[in-house]
Parts: C-alpha cells; structure tokens; sequence
C-alpha cells in the first residue's frame, strides 16, 4: 500500500507508468463533470446578470418618465443625461465554445436599428403623428369670410386704433425705427439693404391687393415689390408731401376693404400657425373650441382681426417675456389669449366680453414681465376695451370722415 502511494507521488525522472495509468482513468470521469459544473454556473450566473440588466432598464425608464418633459433633448436616448450603455454579459470559455447555452437578450436590450421595439399606434409620437392629428383638427375649423361693406367698416375700426384717426399717418415712420409704417394696419416695409426682427407684411399686401385685382402705383406694380424707396425717417419726412408719397396715401384710403380682406387672411393663417406650434392634442382642441366661439359670436371677426394685426399670433419664442415668480417665458399673442379662455356659452356679448377679458390679462401679464411697457398699458386695455361690442355699435365706433380729425371727449 506504501508503494502504491508512493507510486502517485512525482520522482526525479517524472510520473510513473502506473501513477500515469492511474491519471488517464480519473482524467476520464472527473473531466467531464468539471465541465457540466462549469456550464451549469455560467448559465445561473447568466441568468442573474440579465435579470439585474433588466431592473436596471426599468428603473432607467422610470426616470425618463418623470423627467422627459422637463429635459426634452437630453433625455431622447432613454438615459438622464448620459448615453446609454449597452448590457454586455462576459461567457466564460466553456460558454464561448458552446453557443447552444447563451441566453439571448430582450429584444428591448437589443443594440442596432433593427432591435427598435415599435411602439403601439396610440403611443407614436413625432412630427409625421403631430401633423397628421392637427390636419384632422384643422378641418373642423371655421373659414373666415367677411362681405366687402362689412370688411370696409372694420378697416376703418383698425385705421382709428393705429392712427387715431389721422389722415397723413396712413403712410408714417416712427422715430427709432428703421422701416416704414403704411396702411391701415401700419404694414413694415424696409428700404433696400436694412431689416429688423419684425416680419416685412407691406410687400406681401401689396402683393395680395395686386391679386385681388386692385390697381397698384406703377411705381410699385413690378415683381417682386420694390424695397422702400426712401432710406431713413429723415429723407421720409422731407418727401412727405412729394408726389409718390401723395400717390402712395390715396391708394391706401382708396383700397381700405381689401387690406381688411389681407388681415382675414393673416388671421385665418394665425390659427393655422398657432396649431402647427401646439403639440399637446388637448391644448389644440381647447384653441379650436375657442377660436370657433369667438367667429360665431363675432359677425365681423374685429376682434380676432384687430388682436393678430396688434400683438401677432404668439408663436414666436422671441416674443415672450420671463415671469420672475415662475421661471416660465410667456407670450402676448392670439395664442396665449386663447388658452386663457376657459367659457363655453355661446351667447356672443359673453364670448366677446370673455375674449376681451383675456386679453387684457395676457396684456397685464406682459406688462408684469415687461415694466418699461407700462407706459403704453392705458391705450392698449382702451383698443381691447372695444372688442366687447360689434363695431356697430355706435356706442364702440363714432362717424368719422377720413378728413376729420380725432377730438377728445369729455
């Protein structure tokens, strides 16, 4: 027994036959036991690692949900703030060798365009599914049409409230601008080579005055529309009384219906613009319910008319203001104004006194944000002041020729 134990033991010249002999019989049996131990292992380890990966998804998910709105951009790839690390699972090398026992990922977990899990139709998201709901929206909006005696009386309600009744101020240029003022609604038109952060709306009128078939000044009848022909306010003052300028301010009392019918159309194209930038389908639906109240209480759409050609649409991120106790930006446009509405009776003096009541909120608000506009706040609750009436109303709208000059009233 001693010799059969030393025979197992390591010699100077090596193994012996029989500790070999004796080798190659465990290596036989105790080999493959070592290697089913081992797959066993890497398939519970394995196993416990994608599960880990799969808590860790969720939690990550979680995050998106509660943050997405408030990090829009950062958090697009479904990780806050950081790309996301793809699950890698390290095989060992039995495991390597036999690919029969890799356990496949989640198809979610999955790297590559082709592992994208589709969401359900009522989850897509994006601008395809955004346009597609505000189409469907847009159809059901109400068309705006006003008759030419009708459209004739509201250019006349909206020269009184840009020019305060004044003649000559049909064609003006205000100190510290750099552009011209013109027409019934004070349309910007700037000479050649100068512009400024406001939208350019002379030429485009002219152009759809030319598309009504209203004669232009032959001066101004080519494509495109010339810039302004005088290049700053001085050279504007002393040409005044030429006869371009001349020529320039009957045209303009002469076509007052048609820049009216320009302003529907520019309204008309608000609502579509303030839909196109509203993603909320809730917020939409609340825009329509309310743009449509005000054109049914509102026989001459002054009102929307007036408020667009005034303080503009309220989609532009550059025309809004911060609220100190918010920490939000907010706008001053038709936009904001709608939003705020909250009615749904149809009696119109109530629509028009609840859309006159919100814009004077959105205005005050603005003025909050904006203290230096406080000087212009008398006049601009004074014009939204007569949104409550039709323009009828002879309470709303004294008789005024275009010669005769504003007095005040006691």
């Amino acid at each position: 027994m001693a010799g059969d134990f030393i025979g197992y033991r390591r010699s100077d010249s090596g193994l012996t036959r029989a500790a070999a002999g004796e080798r190659t019989r465990w290596y036989r049996w105790l080999m493959p036991i070592c290697i089913s131990l081992l797959v066993v292992c890497g398939i519970v380890v394995l196993i416990s690692q994608t599960a880990s990966t799969d808590e860790a998804s969720a939690r990550a998910m979680s995050v998106v949900d509660q943050s997405h709105e408030h990090k829009r951009g950062e958090l697009d790839d479904g990780c806050p703030g950081v790309p996301c690390p793809q699950p890698v699972v390290q095989l060992s090398e039995a495991q390597k060798s036999e690919p029969e026992t890799i356990v496949p990922l989640p198809e979610a977990q999955k790297s590559g365009p082709e592992t994208v899990v589709p969401l359900p139709e009522a989850q897509k998201s994006g601008r395809d599914a955004n346009v597609d709901a505000v189409g469907t929206m847009r159809s059901a909006l109400p068309q705006l049409v006003l008759p030419a005696d009708v459209a004739n009386k509201v250019g006349h309600k909206i020269w009184i409230n840009e020019t305060r009744g004044d003649r000559n101020a049909i064609t003006s240029w205000n100190a510290n601008e750099e552009f011209a003022s013109l027409g019934i609604g004070h349309f910007i038109w700037f000479p050649a080579g100068k512009k400024a952060p406001f939208d350019e709306s002379f030429p485009r009128m002219l152009e759809f005055l030319r598309q009504q078939n209203a004669r232009l000044p032959s001066w101004l009848d080519r494509t495109p529309i010339p810039p302004c022909p005088w290049v700053s306010r001085t050279d504007f003052i002393k040409n005044f009384n030429s006869p371009q300028m001349t020529q320039l301010r009957k045209f303009l009392l002469d076509t007052v219906a048609e820049q009216t019918q320009f302003l529907v159309m520019r309204a008309q194209s608000a609502i579509d613009k303030i839909l196109d930038s509203t993603p909320e389908s809730n917020e939409r639906e609340h825009i329509i319910t309310q743009f449509t109240r005000i054109v049914q209480a509102s026989k001459d759409l002054y009102p929307l008319i007036d408020y667009v050609n005034f303080k503009g649409e309220g989609t532009d991120p550059a025309e809004t203001a911060l609220d100190k106790e918010t920490g939000e930006r907010q706008g001053w446009g038709l936009k904001q104004v709608l939003l705020k509405m909250n009615g749904a009776a149809n009696e119109p003096m109530a629509v028009l006194a609840e859309f006159a009541d919100s814009a004077q909120f959105v205005l005050l608000q603005r003025i909050r944000n904006i203290p230096a506009n406080r000087i212009w706040e008398a006049g601009w609750l004074r014009r939204v002041e007569t949104y409550r009436r039709p323009i009828s109303d002879p309470e709303l709208t004294r008789k005024r020729t275009w010669n005769e000059p504003l007095h005040k009233r006691g």
